[in-house]
């Protein structure tokens, strides 16, 4: 329960939570049943969670489908869930664009290049970063290939 206290867990990343802390693997399943049967630990929930808090923090689709899949959380939640709240990536990824780069000048085919692969590393998908580039007129002097 003082995991739960802190934040959403899902079902899988309690289990192996509880597990490292030495519990024997029956009676973590018997726990973690029991609470799920109660609705206190949901993998719907949190990833529900995990999706607003990464899209509140500029963080893309790809990143938050990997990070949700490494807690274990089954893919057809993830899609239900997404499907469900369906965030608008496009807007996340503008306002990190101006935040970052208020000056909205591409420079040089490197640092554009640059630019590319930090939006990239948040977890968006280059045709969106491209559009949304061209969009938000990031690039005011070049078209969307600029260089790349």
């Amino acid at each position: 329960m003082d995991l739960l206290a802190r934040r959403e867990h899902g079902i899988a990343e309690l289990s192996r939570k509880l597990q490292a802390k030495g519990l024997e693997p029956q009676l973590v399943e018997e726990a973690v049943s029991g609470l799920a049967r109660d609705n206190l630990v949901s993998d719907e929930r949190f990833c529900e969670a995990m999706i607003n808090s990464r899209y509140n923090n500029g963080h893309g689709p790809i990143k938050v489908r990997y990070e949700l899949r490494n807690k274990g959380v089954p893919e057809q939640v993830i899609e239900s869930v997404m499907e469900d709240l369906s965030p608008d990536w496009q807007h996340a990824l503008a306002d990190l664009i101006k935040k970052k780069y208020p000056d909205r000048q591409s420079g040089t085919p490197a640092e554009r290049a640059k630019k590319v692969r930090f939006l990239s590393s948040r977890g968006f998908p280059h045709d969106m970063i491209f559009r949304v580039m061209q969009d938000v007129d990031f690039d005011q002097e070049q078209g969307v290939s600029g260089g790349i």
